[in-house]
């Protein structure tokens, strides 16, 4: 790009569509405000372009002060907005801001090649939100459209923007093998990749340390991946997929919490028969509990054991996380405390009359626990109770109204009800929280668990048996704890009609798996390549000994060789590609040295001419229209003459 000349219309719709597309995913994460004032930053340029308004410049100083004072007001907004934390979220908006105002003044390749590389540094902050492959693949190709603008900045006229974006391509292509040699071998530094913390406090969807009557039932149809699990050998049963979360022992007749007693030390358990070890890999939730299949005996986890022994991270968890547990389905929990058995007993004062009295009724017909804990499961399987994901409204006392009025409800419901009958009639129990089953792909022989498989249950206390697991889902809806939810509501939920289709449906489910599968693996080799993985590869290779400067100089060698292959490529290949009018006037420069009238090497198409028409007169005028038509196109860019030019010497036969 010539330094002196200003930067055209076409460079303008190059460089804009670059930015656009990259600050478009942000526009949905900004103020509202924000989004509108690049639109407008970036049509005012657009139209100052074709002068149709005018821009700030020295000739309009008061439209100068105008974009001063614009850029002053966002500048506060932001501030405003984001209560002055220079955060992720505060420098994207700034940054996008930035863009726009250089939209508005620029003019001159400068201009042209700083809001190139912004648009780069721009592209990268998209990673600071997702790191999933559909945001990768969409960042690639603004990142080809970006260096495709600074390839067209910088190519002559004649040069067609799809040549400049191939080019592009090629560059973005060849590069990536260096990068993957980086990404692989270079040293890294512990913590997540992309790994910037954020501005705000809000967690995303997912079960917390509370349950209000209602909550976990708007996650019923999330389809959100909460959790992966891979198995390391052999796997449980469907029926023992029952995902830890928080333990809720205090209520205040609505609201379940943990209270202190999750923060005690837990008892020992009994684990008996096969141990369970898995990987699980852990969305960001923003909460501090880590799930894990009942009852956990071992984890590398950075975190603790509750007193009901759930597994709860030192941290919050704000990004995906890895970690092994090992766990037995067959145990025994023996050990209670006085705190725990007046926690799992109590009950808010005048809550709950007609629960009260109905529990109080069966402990006088017959006082053991068994016998209580069978009457309640017979209350919700022999009544009309409903499983439903939109549980209706709750009025006055919420579990008198589900046990004698409603009767329809979710997972919560039936839990919550009956950990209150079981504490009304003298049998300790307490809420369990967390995800029950989850979807096996068989693509990657891993368990897909999402935020619609989070359930809640109940765990009684009988003397003999220590803690036991009850739950009270299974009595109304056995196939929600048999086949998972997933079954439960593509059988009576919105896809009943793709489910009548067998082909069509199976073909549904794979295409899920097929998907899931591909980014389980991006999670596992890209987003969680960490310093244990680059060790665990070091070490297969024999390079875990290497002192640094032998590492780098071996990462040297590795590097030199795809460059070498490169170079070697470059050096071997042809020249540029001819333009069609370079092969037409090859093809007729070929057919006049059949005639013995060869072109020169210092021979232009016109000189030629003028040649071939001294030597053969009868060939002057045919000659001569080639030529001048070769210069036209070749000089001047002009498709009428191409196809004129390749049309004539298609027609072009000289003969001896």
């Amino acid at each position: 790009m010539n330094a002196g000349r200003p930067v055209s219309r076409a460079e303008l719709w190059w460089v804009l569509a670059a930015v656009a597309l990259a600050v478009a995913p942000h526009a949905t994460r900004l103020p509202l405000v924000l989004p509108g004032c690049f639109v407008a930053f970036a049509s005012w340029r657009m139209l100052g372009a074709y002068g149709w308004v005018a821009l700030p410049d020295a000739a309009h100083r008061a439209l100068w002060w105008l974009l001063q004072g614009v850029a002053a007001i966002t500048f506060a907004l932001i501030y405003r907005h984001y209560q002055g934390q220079l955060g992720r979220d505060a420098g994207v908006a700034l940054l996008t801001t930035l863009l726009g105002l250089k939209l508005v003044e620029l003019r001159t390749p400068r201009d042209f090649y700083v809001t190139g590389l912004l648009t780069y540094f721009l592209v990268a902050t998209n990673f600071f939100f997702s790191q999933a492959i559909p945001t990768a693949m969409y960042l690639l190709g603004v990142t080809v459209l970006t260096t495709a603008a600074l390839a067209r900045a910088n190519a002559p006229p004649s040069v067609s923007g799809t040549a400049c974006g191939w080019l592009a391509a090629r560059m973005v292509a060849e590069s990536m093998p260096l990068m993957v040699v980086f990404f692989v071998l270079f040293p890294r530094l512990p913590g997540p990749l992309w790994g910037v913390p954020t501005d705000s406090q809000e967690a995303t969807t997912g079960l917390s340390d509370e349950m209000t009557i209602g909550r976990i039932a708007r996650l019923g149809t999330s389809d959100e991946v909460a959790f992966r699990v891979d198995f390391n050998g052999v796997q449980p049963r469907a029926r023992y997929l029952y995902w830890r979360g928080p333990v809720l022992w205090q209520t205040d007749g609505r609201t379940w919490r943990a209270g202190p007693l999750a923060q005690q030390p837990p008892p020992a358990v009994i684990a008996r028969g096969t141990r369970y070890r898995y990987d699980i890999w852990l969305e960001a939730h923003g909460e501090h509990w880590l799930p894990a299949l009942d009852a956990l005996v071992y984890t590398n986890a950075d975190g603790h054991l509750g007193r009901a022994r759930e597994l709860m991270a030192a941290q919050s968890v704000k990004r995906r996380l890895r970690y092994t547990v090992e766990s037995a389905t067959d145990y025994s929990l023996l050990e209670i405390s006085a705190a725990e058995r007046a926690a799992a007993l109590a009950l808010p004062s005048g809550a709950h009359p007609k629960t009260r009295a109905l529990a109080q009724t069966w402990r006088t017909h017959d006082p053991a626990p068994g016998v209580i804990i069978d009457t309640a499961l017979a209350l919700f399987s022999q009544a009309p109770f409903t499983y439903t994901l939109l549980p209706p409204r709750l009025d006055g006392d919420p579990i008198d109204s589900f046990l004698f009025a409603t009767r329809a409800g979710f997972c919560e419901h039936f839990a919550a009800a009956f950990v209150v009958l079981m504490r009304a009639a003298g049998v300790p129990a307490r809420v369990v929280t967390g995800y029950q089953g989850g979807e096996y792909n068989t693509l990657s022989d891993y368990f897909l668990v999402r935020q619609s498989d989070a359930h809640a249950w109940a765990e009684v206390y009988l003397e003999a048996r220590g803690w036991v697991r009850v739950d009270p889902t299974a009595a109304v809806a056995p196939e929600r704890v048999s086949l998972g939810i997933g079954a439960f509501s593509e059988r009576d939920g919105a896809l009943r009609m793709l489910a009548e289709d067998g082909a069509a449906f199976a073909m549904w489910r794979a295409t899920r798996q097929l998907w899931d599968s591909a980014n389980y693996h991006w999670s596992q080799w890209v987003l969680g390549y960490n310093v244990e993985r680059q060790r665990g590869l070091m070490e297969s290779l024999g390079l875990q000994n290497l002192t640094p400067s032998a590492l780098a100089a071996w990462l040297a060698g590795l590097i030199s060789i795809p460059l070498g292959l490169l170079a070697l490529f470059l050096l071997w290949s042809p020249g540029p590609r001819r333009t069609p009018a370079a092969r037409a006037y090859a093809s007729f420069c070929r057919r006049l040295a059949r005639v013995s009238l060869a072109r020169a090497p210092h021979e232009g198409p016109l000189e030629f001419a003028e040649r071939i028409a001294v030597a053969r007169p009868d060939l002057a005028v045919k000659a001569r229209h080639i030529a001048e038509l070769y210069a036209v196109v070749h000089y001047g860019d002009r498709s009428a003459a191409l196809r004129a030019l390749t049309l004539a010497v298609r027609h072009f036969r000289p003969r001896r």
